[in-house]
């Protein structure tokens, strides 16, 4: 494994002095028009909340026969126990596996032996002798062999498959959980009542064979030269904050030992309605919708979220650097700690963003990539809420050092810094951007989105 990925971090990323840009803000409705969306970068959308603390964003979008649907969960990877990383994912994974009601042939029967497994894997958890671990491994095989005799794999997919659903998965990031799908718009009232059953009695059943796939999951990230850029990046940045501390599939040796205690406690304390949000774009009658959500949504019963307690980082002093090997080409990455996403900073350094790289209108592209300068370069924001970051990248020709790439990209950062650059750039970003948004409100995965957005950060669409 030849290359060697140097990682520049720096303190902070300055700026210089900018010209005023106006960002595009779509502004909350709070009853949506009946018609179909005007070309604008503005998104009509209800927003209303159930008595029980649900909210709901609907967007009527009447441009075919579908709605696409998100529930979200305003908890991710960070607020995994840091005993038991990759709970909030693998959690993801068992809300596929059914109810009480579906996915079971006779749950009576499945019960008993569901409870078994939950506190054998306990015991596991907290046993460390390799002997007594080897035979509690085998009493959990034994019953989850039996357990599956009442388990029906698969009926919970292939009840939306049935409904004509499309696309039908979910996300795990660090800040949230998001369960999505698109259905014919006359199974508005089916996909509620599916929903609604999923999140309130879910069972984690098949929890032993789905590991398997989660484990597999983390294998790959291991081998994937972007997932162990990014790990190593976050590592450096993020000293103390499960953003760098943790990962989002978890660590080997949490995967390896798993509790369902804690997966149920994570459920139980994060899957409240009060911490969730419905989000609906589609060909939807919004007053009809409403109804239906109200009608099979308000059984939910609330329960107190505790607040993330953010851990304090430390400013970075001067430059830090990290090497990682992978099979694949080098590449220079810089990374600048920056700001959170409600931080009155975002805009400003989102159009830096844009202006480093911007389709063919960016900086890198103009002065690096299109002179053949470096094979491929680019960059990209993270606004998360706690912190955010700048990263940039570059991937030598043959024969280049790493250290001249870090230096062409910093060329471009100072340029910006300076104000050495074209004030028709950034018009033209600007207007590549308000033309991205408005393409994107011609989606309902975009519009909903969008929504999503709003709701994790509570502020307007």
């Amino acid at each position: 494994m030849k290359p060697i990925l140097p990682v520049l971090l720096a303190s902070t990323l300055l700026l210089g002095t900018m010209p005023s840009c106006a960002m595009l803000q779509a502004q909350s409705e709070s009853s949506a028009s009946e018609k179909a969306p005007a070309s604008s970068s503005r998104l009509d959308y209800r927003h209303f909340s159930l008595a029980n603390g649900l909210k709901v964003y609907l967007s009527r979008n009447p441009l075919e026969p579908r709605f696409y649907a998100q529930i979200a969960v305003n908890a991710g990877g960070k607020q995994d126990p840091h005993d038991a990383t990759g709970i909030a994912h693998y959690l993801e994974h068992m809300l596929f596996k059914g109810t009480d009601e579906i996915g079971t042939s006779d749950f009576a029967a499945e019960k008993a032996l569901q409870d078994q497994i939950v506190a054998s894997y306990e015991t596991l958890f907290a046993e460390t002798d390799p002997a007594k671990r080897s035979e509690l491994l085998k009493h959990i095989n034994q019953l989850s062999v039996q357990a599956s005799k009442y388990a029906i794999p698969g009926e919970f997919d292939q009840l939306y498959s049935r409904l004509g659903a499309e696309g039908l998965n979910a996300y795990t990031s660090n800040e949230e959980t998001v369960y999505l799908v698109s259905m014919p718009k006359n199974r508005l009232e089916q996909w509620a009542m599916v929903e609604s059953e999923r999140f309130k009695d879910p069972v984690f059943r098949l929890f032993q064979s789905e590991l398997e796939t989660v484990y597999e999951e983390k294998n790959r990230s291991l081998d994937d030269k972007d997932d162990i850029l990014y790990e190593a990046v976050a590592a450096q940045l993020y000293k103390k904050h499960p953003y760098g501390s943790q990962t989002i599939l978890g660590s080997v040796d949490h995967l390896k030992n798993p509790s369902l205690a804690k997966m149920y406690a994570f459920y139980r304390q994060y899957y409240v309605p009060n911490n969730m949000a419905i989000v609906i774009s589609g060909d939807i009658d919004l007053d009809a919708t409403q109804k239906i959500i109200e009608k099979h949504f308000s059984s939910w019963e609330s329960r107190p979220v505790p607040p993330f307690e953010a851990p304090a980082e430390a400013p970075i002093q001067g430059i830090e650097r990290v090497k990682v090997q992978y099979k694949g080409e080098e590449r220079a990455m810089l990374a600048f700690r920056t700001v959170p996403y409600d931080h009155p900073d975002r805009p400003a350094l989102t159009m830096v963003d844009m202006l480093l790289d911007s389709g063919n209108t960016g900086l890198i592209k103009l002065n690096l990539v299109q002179p053949q300068l470096v094979r491929a370069a680019g960059s990209s924001p993270a606004f998360n809420k706690d912190y955010g970051a700048q990263y940039l990248y570059a991937v030598p020709k043959e024969g280049q050092a790493l250290a001249e790439v870090e230096q062409l990209l910093l060329d471009q950062l100072n340029k910006i810094k300076r104000g050495e650059f074209d004030p028709e750039i950034m018009q033209a970003v600007a207007l590549d951007f308000e033309i991205g948004q408005k393409r994107g409100l011609e989606s309902n995965a975009a519009r909903a989105g969008l929504m999503t957005q709003a709701f994790l950060h509570n502020t307007s669409v």
